[in-house]
């Protein structure tokens, strides 16, 4: 069923197809947890949604191009639910119609961020008194907003590990401003691990495909019984990722010669209880 508009006295009621509605409620409660990451790490509404335009617009293009329908600022918005004016802005700024590269995205700075920012470029000591100066954290956050309190960018900042409170002192943490490569390695790992689980689902979902995508689920078990079957799970894992390496191994050694061989495999696992 297509959409279509019913009107009732003076409102409209938008009525949306089975599978569009459906797969919005679906997409909403994977969030959650996307969100819950995003928060922990100190990123908010605005600057997600922001990238999310880029997301948005990037697909809609991939989507044309995939229909071979001609693109243009109406078909993109009409795909994407952008505004025209953003989808002009984005081929005014990026090239017409290209995808953009997400990596170099200039996305809006918080205003935690920005205090942390005039305080570097200040080049103020490490440790600054909470009120009381010019040169006080709460001049620094006056300085960059009027419209959020001093002491709830203090706690912010705090949550996040980048200050500390030592009496009425505000203390920079430099550590937090150094990589962590394990951390850094561990993002993307998992980035590309999820990344592929979901287009796993989705082209299955969406392309008729038969990518395999299955899970084991139980409950109204006991801490014992669930440790036991986290045990049995790291040990049957790590008889398959032997074979399936020795195989890839072998494979990868074999093809490395094609022309054709431009395919990529991952095989993924995962636990999960509560």
């Amino acid at each position: 069923m297509g959409k279509e508009t019913i009107v009732v006295g003076h409102s409209e009621e938008m009525m949306l197809s089975h599978d569009t509605e459906t797969t919005l409620e679906h997409v909403i409660n994977i969030v959650p947890s996307l969100i819950h990451w995003l928060i922990k790490s100190g990123v908010g509404y605005t600057e997600f949604a922001t990238a999310l335009k880029v997301v948005f617009y990037n697909e809609a293009i991939k989507e044309l191009d995939r229909i071979k329908q001609k693109k243009t600022d109406s078909a993109i918005s009409l795909l994407s639910g952008l505004n025209r004016r953003d989808v002009r802005t984005f081929c005014q700024t990026y090239g017409e119609y290209v995808l953009i590269d997400q990596a170099n995205l200039q996305l809006p700075i918080s205003v935690p961020a920005r205090v942390i920012g005039a305080w570097l470029n200040k080049k103020l000591p490490s440790s600054i008194p909470f009120q009381g100066n010019e040169n006080s954290f709460e001049s620094l956050v006056w300085q960059i907003s009027s419209e959020k309190h001093p002491k709830s960018i203090l706690l912010e900042l705090k949550r996040l590990g980048i200050v500390l409170e030592e009496g009425e002192q505000v203390v920079l943490q430099s550590s937090s401003f150094t990589p962590d490569k394990k951390v850094d390695e561990s993002k993307q790992l998992f980035t590309q691990n999820i990344t592929d689980h979901l287009a796993a689902g989705v082209l299955n979902l969406t392309q008729n495909t038969n990518f395999l995508e299955q899970a084991i689920f139980a409950d109204e078990l006991s801490q014992d019984s669930v440790d036991k079957l986290n045990q049995l799970s790291i040990d049957l894992w790590t008889l398959m990722s032997k074979a399936l390496i020795s195989a890839a191994s072998d494979y990868c050694k074999n093809d490395e010669t094609l022309e054709n061989a431009n395919r990529r495999f991952r095989l993924g696992i995962y636990q999960y209880d509560e």
